[in-house]
């Protein structure tokens, strides 16, 4: 894995955070409105498919498991998906553990903050306002109307052009494969963050760590 200079988080300019499952764990509030839309469509998403959509576009899911006949089929199931999600997210969504102090610590050392991910832009305002960190968020890029999206690496290289900043200036945390992919095919300084961050499907991450505590160290904070 790559090196932090001795000047820790400070040796760049501004940090991209993941939402779902980095910053909040929504996956409870996300399993259930794809289960429920696709009872409603009479189709069944298997264990494995839900497993595999983790950290993906919902495009993904919807062409697997609903064949939409064409695109504006397969956008109508999403929005479906997202607007049951919306009643969820709120009775469901949690906090990851430190997450919020992290953030605000990192802001503190003098990064910019953004956010790069692939929910649509309203659920991500939602999230950063129940984890009460919206006020330290400078920018949020929603990957959702893109024509590529996660683990494309244009979310990222988006995200980048935003701030004004060269992706050698950002770091970014991802808990998923596809997610630290995007980020690090963009040419970020790409950590991997939570339990399955320590399996070897990260090797390719520059950092990684079971939990944000065990982030500070090596970052310098």
């Amino acid at each position: 894995m790559a090196e932090i200079s001795e000047q820790g988080i400070q040796r760049f300019r501004a940090a991209v955070f993941d939402l779902d499952g980095t910053l909040v764990d929504s996956e409870p509030a996300w399993t259930k409105a794809k289960r429920t839309v696709a009872q409603r469509h009479n189709v069944e998403i298997t264990d494995a498919q839900m497993v595999a959509s983790e950290g993906r576009s919902m495009d993904e899911l919807v062409q697997v498991v609903f064949a939409p006949p064409d695109k504006h089929a397969a956008r109508a199931i999403e929005e479906e998906v997202f607007a049951e999600a919306a009643i969820w997210l709120p009775k469901l969504r949690r906090e990851m553990p430190g997450a919020g102090t992290f953030l605000r610590d990192v802001r503190d050392a003098g990064l910019k903050i953004a956010i790069c991910s692939s929910s649509p832009e309203n659920l991500i305002l939602d999230a950063l306002r129940q984890i009460e960190v919206l006020d330290q968020v400078d920018l949020v890029v929603s990957a959702d109307p893109m024509p590529r999206r996660k683990p494309d690496p244009m979310p990222y290289r988006v995200t980048a052009e935003r701030l004004g900043m060269t992706p050698t200036e950002i770091i970014a945390f991802e808990d998923a494969v596809p997610g630290a992919r995007s980020a690090k095919d963009a040419g970020l300084f790409t950590v991997g963050i939570g339990p399955a961050a320590m399996t070897t499907d990260f090797e390719f991450c520059d950092l990684r760590a079971r939990d944000y505590p065990s982030l500070r160290g090596p970052l310098g904070m």
